[in-house]
């Protein structure tokens, strides 16, 4: 009666088996309180970049999301990663098969000659205990690592994105710049022509109209090649979004990149929220999670694996007699295997799943320092970037009425060349340094987004 009592225990702790994999602990990291240059709760939307109020970008980001080759790439990736998770999950499941056969065997003269026909139909079934967790740990590192292809995907995606942003600024950029190169050639051809006057008056020097000629011989020299740079990132941009680059600068209705400056966005939050924003942190936990699964399932080929086996099937001389009940044969099996002598190699299996957890866990607080270091490389790009801007105009508001004083009085004769020359040189360099820099304000706004995750939030481990 005890026996009866027991067995089903004995059974239920057989189908449940025992983990040998450690239990998983988040690799210790020194991380600060707060961001040195950031404060506040970060709050970075899924569409950032809807923030800077362009429907053009906003096109451009969601083309990119369906065209992007790396980006569909990734997604085949983790499309691969479940399919081998579901490979992975069948070694916990009985292994089922059918058979049917037949055999036609040719008497000789002295057994009474003629032909005896068998025919056999079958079903066989084997399935291994899990006993020490093997094969779950090897399914728990195949869809850990199916996890950590889908945060690949995520960072692949984030990076698109950014990527697209910054050189649709960088086109609107180029194409401000050769605008104004353009309108800067104009005002020195203005300049020049009253010069010529003077000159043929008089009244100036020829030293004088060969430094005006010259000046405008260097801002025309200038324009070619902001306009090869400004091709070149439009061709860039096609590539982000999956097009051919031939013609696609036609697609571009730029936007003003005055219109799309938005003031700094500080608020970063804090260092420990980038462990569960950052899909590149998270990735590399997953790799973490499936290598300490590994551990587990080389532990448990240290020790027997339990595996049962059944068949049952019928055999008979004519059909009509196959599936009578006389002719059915079952049989049912367990073996146990235990490694004995492998030469040190289930041992070394083990060291090594060993060694590799280490490395990861090291490559994990690599990649939350490297993390931490981006977002303050950002924000401090961000602060000093804005600095910049606001000074840079008030000298462009300086130097053009400079450069307006020094052309009037030039015209009335109050002024030299030189001073006119200078004048110029400081305007309109004023003019393209203030775009630049208004440009690279663009860039480090997506850039804070990107370092602070994109507004991603994936599910906890």
């Amino acid at each position: 009666m005890k026996r009866l009592r027991v067995a089903p225990l004995v059974c239920a702790m057989l189908m449940a088996g025992c983990n040998l994999a450690p239990t998983y602990e988040r690799p210790e990291q020194d991380l600060p309180a707060y961001y040195q240059h950031g404060s506040g709760a970060a709050s970075v939307s899924p569409d950032w970049w809807r923030a800077f109020d362009s429907d053009e970008l906003s096109a451009f980001v969601a083309r990119a999301a369906q065209g992007n080759q790396e980006l569909a790439g990734a997604i085949s990736r983790v499309r691969q990663a479940d399919i081998q998770a579901r490979i992975a999950g069948a070694p916990l499941l009985p292994s089922i098969s059918g058979n049917a056969g037949g055999n036609r065997n040719f008497l000789a003269d002295n057994a009474g000659g003629g032909v005896r026909e068998s025919l056999s139909a079958g079903l066989s079934i084997s399935y291994e205990i899990d006993l020490w967790g093997k094969n779950r740990n090897n399914l728990e590192a195949i869809e850990q690592g199916a996890r950590a292809s889908a945060f690949e995907r995520d960072t692949v995606a984030l990076t698109v994105t950014a990527a697209t942003a910054t050189s649709y600024f960088k086109v609107l950029e180029l194409r401000e710049r050769e605008r104004i190169a353009l309108e800067n050639l104009a005002n020195a051809e203005e300049v020049l022509r009253v010069t010529e006057a003077k000159s043929r008056f008089g009244s100036i020097s020829d030293l004088d109209l060969l430094q005006q000629q010259t000046f405008v011989e260097q801002r025309r020299a200038a324009i070619p090649g902001i306009r090869q740079q400004r091709q070149t990132a439009e061709n860039a941009l096609a590539i982000l979004l999956g097009e051919v680059p031939q013609d696609f600068a036609r697609q571009v209705q730029a936007d003003s990149l005055a219109n799309l400056l938005l003031a700094p966005q500080q608020a970063a939050g804090l260092p420990s929220e980038l462990l569960l924003r950052r899909p590149d942190i998270r990735a590399q936990e997953a790799r973490l999670l499936a290598a300490n699964a590994n551990i587990g399932a080389a532990r448990a080929a240290l020790f027997p694996s339990l595996s049962l086996t059944g068949s049952t099937g019928y055999s008979a001389d004519a059909l009509q007699q196959l599936f009578n009940g006389g002719n059915l044969a079952s049989s049912l099996g367990a073996s146990l295997l235990q490694p004995i002598f492998r030469g040190g190699a289930l041992r070394g299996a083990v060291e090594v799943s060993q060694e590799r957890y280490v490395e990861l866990a090291s490559s994990y607080r690599q990649t939350v320092l490297t993390a931490l270091k981006e977002v303050e490389d950002a924000l401090v790009a961000l602060r000093e970037g804005q600095a910049q801007y606001l000074s840079q105009q008030r000298v462009l508001e300086r130097a053009e009425r400079t450069f307006r004083l020094a052309e009037l009085q030039y015209r009335e004769g109050a002024t030299d060349i030189l001073t006119v020359l200078s004048a110029q040189q400081s305007f309109f360099s004023a003019r393209d340094n203030l775009l630049q820099n208004q440009s690279a304000q663009l860039q480090n706004q997506v850039q804070l987004y990107k370092v602070l995750g994109g507004g991603y939030g994936g599910e906890a481990i």
